[in-house]
């Protein structure tokens, strides 16, 4: 199995992160993936991290932090998780996973969530083997 390492995503990975969302069906610009990194980077709620092997990115992750009113605690958030078809399968998905939840539990999040479209039967199931549980009610309105 090739080696990979996982790093903070710096605005040169942009072309490459372009190429991985655009896989999951958010086509993007690698100037839009450019301005997301930036953007990003500043927030101390958000984290972008990428894998590299063979000095090509072939994993993307974005971890946001919420702080709860409602509850003792913090929210974590995994926003994306993307890795590319040729690395599914190799334990990228497995290490940005504890890899976010470490940095999740060191800041004091109490729980942690993630959504996923309902036609990634693989992703639902690779959830599911690391202990996530589904709770399918979510409502989402598209502000324009």
């Amino acid at each position: 199995m090739e080696e990979f390492t996982i790093r903070k995503a710096v605005v040169e990975n942009a072309d490459q992160i372009a190429v991985l969302l655009g896989g999951l069906g958010y086509p993007n610009t690698p100037a839009f993936a450019k301005s997301k990194i930036v953007k990003l980077s500043k927030s101390s709620s958000d984290s972008v991290f990428v894998a590299e092997a063979d000095n090509r990115v072939v994993a993307v992750a974005h971890l946001h932090i919420a702080e709860l009113l409602h509850e003792p605690g913090r929210l974590a958030r995994i926003i994306a998780v993307v890795v590319t078809n040729n690395y599914l399968r190799r334990g990228v998905g497995r290490k940005f996973v504890a890899l976010l939840e470490t940095i999740s539990r060191d800041t004091g999040c109490t729980k942690m969530e993630l959504t996923n479209s309902i036609h990634r039967k693989g992703a639902h199931a690779f959830y599911k083997s690391l202990g996530y549980i589904e709770e399918p009610k979510r409502f989402v309105k598209v502000l324009e």
